[in-house]
């Protein structure tokens, strides 16, 4: 569907009628967009515990409350369905959304691997039904700027992409509200997978596809057994060299992406609401577009409007594929491979950097 207008969805005069599989903060957050969106409505909840699902519907405004998604699939009302649960899950829930024909957007990251990835494409593909993901910054205003900025050779060609980002590992992550972060068999890995699809899908979204990589995890917090350090290098197709740091055991939080071009440099923060510094060859500026609350629902809102025709889906299911290609390649040696179930062979991850840690 890349750079494809969708065929003009006809969802009646309601407009377009979301039911949400899953629930917890991100819903609970988009919430008011689905709703907020001309031509958008909250129609349905999923959740397995019906008390649950009927006590959030009426919370957040939805008219109807399932805990099977294959009820939520049949009814009628609902035309377009959000996935909002942990990645182990979206393989399945996917699948039967394509079966059903209901356009789908799926919070990132896509999958676990890139071998479901895939497989939740070629559904889509296959059942002529419109697939979204979740990458979101895209659609946000500051980084469209940026892009017209590297896009009109501001700071000349760039030649070097330097990222580091840092955060606190939690005391005992099985006991956060997100606990299953760490649980390779629902996330696909530790908080990397988790965090790092907003970077990788930027820069991808900036500069084209990655190649040559070259990586280095280790797992240095012991237990859970996932990776926590990520370190890699790449090439990206508009010819810039990159490298890429994620410390999820860091005593500090922080992230910084610094692109060096041969007229100038640009700094900023990725998750943060900073201006973006931009020191031209003659002068320098900033990028002071704000992030919205909800931060989803400008990529909410192309969701709809691609499906009514009007705008150009800014992250369909291929859009999404690259990214999750780049992150089975960078853990690949951690885990022995990623292209099967490695979640269920944790005796074959890598113990490198525990063994010197622990001694």
């Amino acid at each position: 569907m890349r750079n494809k207008t969708l065929k003009p969805f006809k969802p009646g005069d309601r407009g377009i009628q979301w039911g949400i599989i899953g629930g917890g903060s991100v819903v609970e957050k988009n919430s008011i967009s689905f709703n907020r969106i001309p031509q958008s409505n909250l129609q349905a909840i999923f959740r397995r515990d019906i008390a649950v699902a009927t006590e959030t519907a009426h919370r957040l405004g939805a008219k109807a409350s399932y805990s099977s998604v294959t009820e939520l699939l049949a009814d009628p009302d609902v035309n377009t369905v959000c996935i909002a649960t942990p990645p182990g899950l979206h393989l399945e829930q996917a699948i039967l959304c394509a079966d059903a024909k209901k356009p789908t957007y799926i919070e990132k990251p896509l999958a676990r691997n890139y071998t479901e990835a895939l497989r939740i494409v070629k559904a889509f593909e296959e059942s002529g039904t419109p697939l979204f993901v979740g990458h979101y910054r895209r659609a946000l205003r500051r980084f469209q700027h940026l892009k017209e900025v590297l896009d009109d050779g501001i700071i000349g060609k760039a030649i070097e992409i330097d990222f580091r980002m840092c955060r606190q590992y939690p005391p005992d992550p099985k006991k956060e509200p997100q606990g299953w972060i760490y649980d390779p068999k629902f996330s696909g890995g530790g908080k990397f997978i988790d965090i790092a699809p907003h970077t990788i899908d930027l820069l991808i979204y900036l500069f084209g596809n990655f190649s040559s990589i070259n990586s280095r995890a280790i797992n240095s917090t012991i237990t859970p057994r996932v990776e926590d350090v990520v370190v890699f290098t790449f090439n990206t197709d508009s010819g810039a060299v990159g490298t890429a740091n994620f410390n999820m055991a860091s005593a500090e939080k922080s992230d910084q992406l610094i692109i060096s071009g041969t007229k100038g440099v640009i700094k900023l923060s990725v998750h943060g609401d900073e201006p973006i510094k931009i020191s031209g060859e003659h002068s320098e500026s900033e990028i002071t577009d704000s992030i919205p609350n909800p931060i989803e629902e400008p990529m909410i809102a192309n969701v709809v409007y691609s499906l009514l025709g009007k705008e150009l889906p800014l992250c369909s299911g291929q859009d999404a594929l690259p990214t999750m290609k780049v992150i089975d390649e960078v853990l690949d040696e951690y885990y022995g491979g990623r292209s099967d179930d490695f979640w269920n062979r944790p005796a074959s991850w890598s113990r490198r950097g525990a063994e010197k840690i622990s001694n």
